[in-house]
């Protein structure tokens, strides 16, 4: 494995431009057909409610860190944290995008409980490249 050192910057300005939920809520039938066609800049969105587990065999790739956490109680502690384990996933609640990535590294969804699906909008992305440029353009003197 390799430690990389990156400089990233704006990362909160990229976060805002992406698409967000921005309404028509429903719930829709429990299943994952559709999944594989959302893209990050579809019209439509959904957060799913999964029951999901990790394959023996994928223990060694995903160990450092595996995906997706949860907020549990470690050994040892009254509070609860956000961890990242290789535990099975009861009721997790995910969205979409992230789902996608789980099950692409070989996440198993054995369950779908719940689909929330909405319209998403990338409604704030021209003011963040605006904002972005006029910052990057601006002199310190």
């Amino acid at each position: 494995s390799w430690l990389i050192c990156q400089d990233c910057g704006n990362l909160c300005g990229w976060a805002v431009s992406q698409c967000v939920p921005c309404g028509d809520f429903k719930w829709v039938e429990p299943k994952l057909d559709g999944l594989d066609v959302l893209t990050p800049t579809s019209d439509a969105g959904r957060v799913y409610e999964v029951d999901a587990s990790y394959p023996q065999h994928s223990h060694n790739k995903h160990n450092d860190p595996p995906f997706p956490p949860e907020n549990k109680t470690p050994p040892g502690s009254r509070a609860k944290k956000p961890m990242a384990t290789l535990h099975s996933k009861k009721n997790y609640v995910i969205h979409y995008r992230n789902l996608q990535q789980a099950i692409a590294n070989r996440l198993i969804v054995e369950k779908v409980h719940r689909v929330l699906e909405f319209r998403q909008s990338d409604w704030l992305a021209k003011y963040i490249h605006l904002d972005t440029e006029v910052r990057r353009k601006a002199v310190n003197e």
